[in-house]
């Protein structure tokens, strides 16, 4: 009985709880239980403090249950991201796929009136699928199988992977016996032979020719566009390289510690001695020195890269004809990047790991959090862990609204163009708008309101004596 009363209570306590918020937006905050706003152009919900999430507004409706999963949905594309970084499902218009690394994965295409035109679907070590012309493929590997439209080829075939394999292009085929050992290709435009680590050679008329004996010892290779030969290369391993394109020679002594690259023309010349603690550049338009890793320099006319005491500080300055871009890093986590549009910004990223993260982009919007602990950034662990890692945080929206969080809600600080609200949980609030300041205590239990109208007063979250702001 006494269960049953406190729920009643409850409902009729949220139904009465009042509406405190920037301009014509709704709310109820009883954190850490929940957070609820809504406006007319946006609605987000909260329950647990961090936990749950959910967010809705003209471009985006998304919603987190941190930090096992999280679904967004912009436009006609839809990301489910679950166990982050290994599964992710997508879908837009035409293109589906669901991954869960490194076991299962599926991709298919979806054709006029949503009828699949595309399958393929992997649970390691099972795999199936169908092609858009309908003819379909499976196995198990590495025992049988066969795989249809994948890896660059009509066709892929095995059976005891790797004693036998098989793979066709047109009418080109290609056998491995033990792969990599023994392989032999025939077809209108391919033959090849190969006995690893022995000899081998294949060609591919119009594309390229290949040779070579004790691999990787003595191995030859040229490549062709049009018909002509496009580059070249040449080696006794490791004893002496030599590359021929046509833009540059390369001569490569006891690889990778003695190089020599010269541009056709004498138009550049660079020497690595040895790689890759000592570097020498010079050309007509560019230049650069390094003594590894202590500091080093790189100039041309639209890029210019530094740094000093590697990894410590990196840099680089690219330049185009209306915009250019910046980036740095310290120590490889810390990382800097700005780029700028005629003159304009259009986005800017500064991490101090593990300190803070600050960025903004051409539309006005920026954020700032604190602490950085991720290194890197990837959409699904932002969603799915991202706000579990962070204690204080500030959104800025294009149209003037911003947004701060302490300690996942405990303290928010809300604003619009007009309006400022400030709350401790539930225990406190204080709202400023054109018209006058408002004072709340457990969320309406007892409230002070001065106006342009007078001095009100609310009790009992829904008792109200004089005007409201």
């Amino acid at each position: 009985m006494r269960f049953s009363r406190l729920v009643w209570f409850s409902l009729v306590l949220l139904l009465s709880l009042p509406a405190v918020s920037p301009g014509s937006e709704e709310r109820v905050n009883l954190w850490p239980l929940f957070f609820w706003a809504r406006s007319p152009e946006v609605s987000r919900f909260e329950a647990l403090g961090p936990f749950f999430y959910r967010y809705r507004n003209g471009h985006e409706s998304s919603v987190a249950l941190r930090p096992l999963a999280a679904w967004v949905k912009r436009g006609e594309r839809r990301d489910f991201y679950f166990l982050s970084p290994l599964g992710h499902y997508y879908a837009d218009r035409e293109y589906r796929h669901f991954r869960l690394v490194p076991l299962i994965s599926y991709d298919w295409e979806v054709g006029p009136r949503r009828k699949t035109r595309e399958k393929h679907y992997t649970y390691f070590p099972v795999f199936w699928g169908r092609t858009a012309d309908g003819k379909g493929y499976g196995g198990v590997f590495p025992l049988y199988g066969v795989f249809r439209e994948r890896f660059g080829a009509d066709e892929v075939r095995f059976f005891l992977w790797p004693l036998y394999s098989s793979s066709r292009k047109g009418e080109d085929r290609s056998t491995n016996i033990l792969w990599p050992i023994f392989n032999y290709s025939r077809g209108p435009t391919l033959s090849g032979f190969k006995f690893w680590p022995l000899f081998g050679s294949w060609e591919k008329k119009g594309q390229f020719r290949r040779s070579f004996f004790l691999w990787p010892i003595f191995i030859r290779e040229t490549r062709y566009e049009e018909g002509n030969p496009s580059f070249s290369r040449r080696m006794i391993w490791p004893l002496y390289v030599h590359e021929e394109a046509r833009q540059f020679r390369r001569s490569i002594y006891l690889w990778p510690f003695f190089q020599h690259v010269e541009g056709k023309g004498n138009s550049f010349e660079q020497w690595d001695f040895p790689w890759p603690f000592f570097q020498w550049q010079k050309g007509e338009h560019r230049r650069g020195f390094r003594i590894w890793p202590l500091f080093g320099s790189r100039r041309s006319p639209h890029y210019e890269s530094d740094f000093v005491l590697w990894p410590l500080l990196m840099g680089e300055h690219m330049r185009q004809e209306e915009g250019e871009e910046v980036e740095g890093r310290i120590l490889l986590l810390s990382h800097f990047r700005k780029v700028t549009y005629r003159g304009r910004e259009k986005e800017f990223f500064l991490r101090v790991w593990p300190l803070f993260v600050k960025a903004r982009n051409a539309r006005g919007e920026s954020l700032f959090y604190f602490p950085a602990l991720l290194p890197f950034y990837d959409e699904g662990v932002e969603r799915t862990w991202g706000s579990l890692l962070r204690l204080f945080e500030v959104y800025h929206l294009a149209d003037g609204r911003c947004y701060l969080r302490v300690l996942w809600g405990l303290y928010r600080y809300e604003a619009d163009r007009e309006v400022r609200v400030h709350e401790l949980a539930f225990l406190l609030s204080y709202k400023r708008t054109p018209t006058g300041r408002s004072f709340q205590f457990l969320d309406g239990l007892l409230g002070f309101t001065l106006s342009q109208k007078g001095p009100g007063i609310r009790l009992f979250w829904f008792l109200r004596l004089g005007p409201s702001v």
